[in-house]
Parts: C-alpha cells; sequence; structure tokens
C-alpha cells in the first residue's frame, strides 16, 4: 500500500479522526499546523508510516486514550488526580460505569466534555496547534467511544443476555464490537453551541442517542459472531457502519465548534438553530413503563401498535377541532419520565398536554389524570411507584376527555432534571371494589428554548 494510503488501515478512532478532520470547512483545516518535524514524527507512539501531512496526524492522534502509558501523552488522557478518562460513559465517580456497576451520570459527561473542550479552544488561541490535536484527540476519543456496544453496555450484562450456544466455547464479547470501518461518507459538522456549556449539553444529546443505537445493534453482532466465528469482520463493520459514521460527525461537531468558539467566528445561518431544542431528540434517562416503554416520537399505542397521535385543538370559536400532532410522544395515564436538561441554557419548556381523540382507552366519567412538569436542580434519582419524586412544581393540570390539549409554558432555570408526570386517581365501583381509568396521554411540541 502507497504510503499515503496507510491511513485508510486506520479503521477505528484513527480513522475517524482522520474523515473527521476531512469535513471540516476549509478555513478551519488551514489552521492546523501541529509539529510535523522528523523528530516529532518520530515519536515511538506514532506510526513510522502513514503520517504526511496534519490532517493524519490530527486524525491519529483521536488514538490517544488507548496511549496511556506512554509518558507523554498520559497528562492529556487523565484527570489531574491521574485517574483515567473513561472509555464509556462515566458514572457520578469520573468512573466508567460500564465497569464500575453504577450508573451512567450525563452531568460528569458533560463536565469531561467542557473540560476537553476548553482545554482545545485554550490551545487554539494560543496558535499551539500541537496541544490543540492532542486534546482535540482526547474529546474526538471520549465521544466516539458510546457509539459502539462495547464501550456503553456493561460487558457482564452482555455475556449474561447473549449466552453462547456453543457450551465448549468462551468469546468475550467485548472485541466483537471493536470493528469500526471508514467505509462511508464523512457528513458536514453543525455548530453545537456558541459557548462551551451549551455545546457540551448538544453533544451529549447526540452521545445519548448513539448509545440507543448501539444498544439496539448488540444482539444483531452477537448473533452474527457466534454463527460466524472465524469469518471475515466485514460483515460486523457492515452492522456498525452508520454508528462509524455518527461518532466521526460528532467528532467534526466538537473540532468544528471548539474552533468557532475559539476564533470567535461563527456563521450566521448556523446560530439561529441554537435557540430551540426539539425534547423528542433527547433520551429520557428515566422512564416509568407501562404500555409506553420508551419514548416514541409521533406516536401513541393502541393493541400493541405505534398509531399516529390525535388531539382536540382549541378553536376560535365552536367546539374543538381534531388535530395530527406530527411532533409529539405518548405516555401512560400513571406515569413518569425524567430528562437531563441544561436550565442555565435552555430556560422555558413549553407544550400542549391533553388525552387523545382517538385512543380513548381509559377515558371515561371517572377518569382524573393530572399532568405535572417538575424540575430538580440535580440529576433527580429518586423513585417512586406513586410518582413522588420530590421535585420542584412548576405546574399542574387536571386532564379531561373530549378535551382540547393545554398549553404549558414554564421557566425552568438552574434544571438538571425535567420531570414529565401524569398521576391518575383510583375511584370505588357500586361493589365498593378499586377501580382505575387510566388513559393515554400525548405531548404535544415539547420545546426547550432559550427564550
Amino acid at each position: 500500500m502507497e504510503p499515503g494510503n496507510i491511513w485508510k488501515t486506520w479503521k477505528g478512532h484513527a480513522g475517524f479522526g482522520c474523515l473527521a478532520f476531512d469535513a471540516l470547512p476549509a478555513w478551519q483545516k488551514e489552521l492546523f499546523k501541529p509539529d510535523m518535524s522528523p523528530a516529532a514524527l518520530a515519536k515511538p507512539y506514532l506510526p513510522k508510516d502513514g503520517i504526511l501531512s496534519p490532517r493524519e496526524k490530527t486524525g491519529f492522534l483521536c488514538q490517544i486514550m488507548d496511549l496511556v502509558y506512554y509518558d507523554e501523552c498520559r497528562p492529556y488522557v487523565t484527570f489531574p488526580d491521574g485517574r483515567w478518562i473513561p472509555h464509556c460513559p462515566p458514572d457520578e465517580n469520573r468512573q466508567a460505569a460500564g465497569s464500575s456497576g453504577n450508573s451512567p451520570s450525563p452531568v460528569v459527561s458533560v463536565e469531561i466534555i467542557e473540560m476537553l473542550m476548553n482545554k482545545m479552544i485554550e490551545s487554539v488561541r494560543r496558535d499551539d496547534w500541537e496541544e490543540a490535536i492532542r486534546h482535540g484527540g482526547t474529546l474526538g476519543h471520549f465521544v466516539q467511544e458510546p457509539f459502539t456496544p462495547g464501550h456503553c453496555i456493561d460487558g457482564d450484562l452482555l455475556q449474561q443476555l447473549f449466552p453462547d450456544p456453543d457450551h465448549s466455547r468462551h468469546i468475550r464479547l467485548h472485541y466483537a464490537f471493536d470493528c469500526g470501518t471508514t467505509d462511508f461518507e464523512p457528513l458536514a459538522p453543525i455548530l453545537m453551541g456558541a459557548s462551551v456549556p451549551e455545546a457540551a449539553f448538544r453533544i451529549q444529546i447526540e452521545i445519548d442517542r448513539g448509545i440507543r443505537q448501539a444498544k439496539n445493534l448488540a444482539g444483531s453482532i452477537i448473533r452474527l459472531l457466534y454463527e460466524q466465528e472465524h469469518h471475515p469482520r466485514a460483515a460486523r463493520e457492515a452492522l456498525l457502519a452508520g454508528q462509524s459514521q455518527a461518532a466521526t460527525w460528532l467528532t467534526s461537531c466538537a473540532w468544528h465548534t471548539a474552533i468557532c468558539i475559539a476564533k470567535g467566528r461563527f456563521e450566521k445561518s448556523e446560530l439561529p438553530a441554537l435557540g430551540t431544542i426539539d425534547l423528542t431528540r433527547l433520551m429520557p434517562y428515566f422512564w416509568h413503563h407501562c404500555d409506553y416503554t420508551e419514548l416514541l416520537p409521533g406516536c401513541l399505542v393502541k393493541n400493541s401498535r405505534k398509531i399516529p397521535i390525535h388531539i382536540f385543538s382549541k378553536k376560535a370559536k365552536g367546539s374543538p377541532e381534531e388535530q395530527l400532532i406530527v411532533n409529539g410522544f405518548g405516555m401512560g395515564g400513571h406515569m413518569g419520565c425524567k430528562f437531563f436538561v441544561n436550565g442555565d441554557i435552555y430556560r422555558h419548556f413549553h407544550c400542549r398536554v391533553g388525552l387523545p381523540s382517538r385512543q380513548t382507552e381509559g377515558q371515561s366519567e371517572n377518569t382524573h389524570t393530572e399532568f405535572r412538569v417538575e424540575i430538580d436542580r440535580q440529576l433527580n434519582k429518586v423513585y417512586s411507584e406513586d410518582l413522588k419524586y420530590s421535585g420542584q412544581v412548576l405546574t399542574r393540570v387536571l386532564l379531561h376527555p373530549g378535551r382540547e390539549a393545554q398549553v404549558i409554558d414554564v421557566d425552568i432555570t438552574g434544571a438538571r432534571a425535567l420531570m414529565l408526570i401524569n398521576e391518575c386517581q383510583s375511584h370505588r365501583d357500586l361493589q365498593g371494589q378499586i377501580q382505575w381509568d387510566v388513559p393515554h396521554v400525548a405531548i404535544c411540541e415539547p420545546i426547550l428554548s432559550k427564550t
């Protein structure tokens, strides 16, 4: 293989880094001026061939977190106390949640993203590109890892949920997911924020979405491995190609945003999109299961099938009219869900909420359903079968069958947890037996906004 093509063998982090560099705007790529001297390229942790330009050096250093045992690399990939920056979503103690057995903490993940972005930004402002691509490499590695199932799911859980049908064999499943590919077209980056906290929050939203998709793919990849243990990895690469592309895109977005902030240069066309966030893009960190086991954008459920959302909408005159809701989601009438938010930036939550006009299961003269919006200034971890999460109640409304959806507009300044709760009250029938009429609830046009 010619030296200029050697980078194409870098199918994991280094390959992602090269393609992330390729996707940057031309004016940003021209800024990269790391040390390309023979002495700098002779470092023992760099490949002997393949680094011909700042592009390859920048891309390769997305592997820097795997070079932690080189003294020169270690300071870039560890916390000040010497502990490793996790190679998967962190828990609240800044440990790797997939290994510690603890729950991932989006709060800590955002803190790490902010730390790494700030270090890259400071280096770019000093025009120190050797430092910038090292901090940028750590940032890239950190955001890429959760897109593969082996770095976002507890390894013990994978082994237990997917036992090997061949009882004479013992395979560590983690290795099955180390099959990133560069066989895709890189996507153009977008601005993630005009400030580091805003960018880190938006990057975390994309990481959470990547984790959800990685979990969806885990079973297919494991079954393929069990069936084709000795076959080439190409089939597994193909299954994870979309994840490789998404991880590369998010790396490019993070670098693009860091450079824009460092240089104070923003395209006017990119800024308006930062004003709001569609809540359906967020992955709830807690979801109280009922007929709805997850957030289903644009859908209610009837007889275990997804159906469109229809509600009664307020009309200027006369009775309410029926409306199809494209942007929204369904909840059970007695459940709660929690979202990680940044109420210091996105200070308002808007939506409409009501009982569906067509999915009328649980709607009767005895239906008594209250919808509440609560917040917490920290990541709320209270669990309650009775939906008592000890949050600050911002608003509560009663939902009635046949009525138009009600407008919700609340100030969530300072919040880190946004909680949407539906709580039903039971009634007694003529025989004194407790009965429940639990309807479906439609959350319509849910938006986080700065104003």
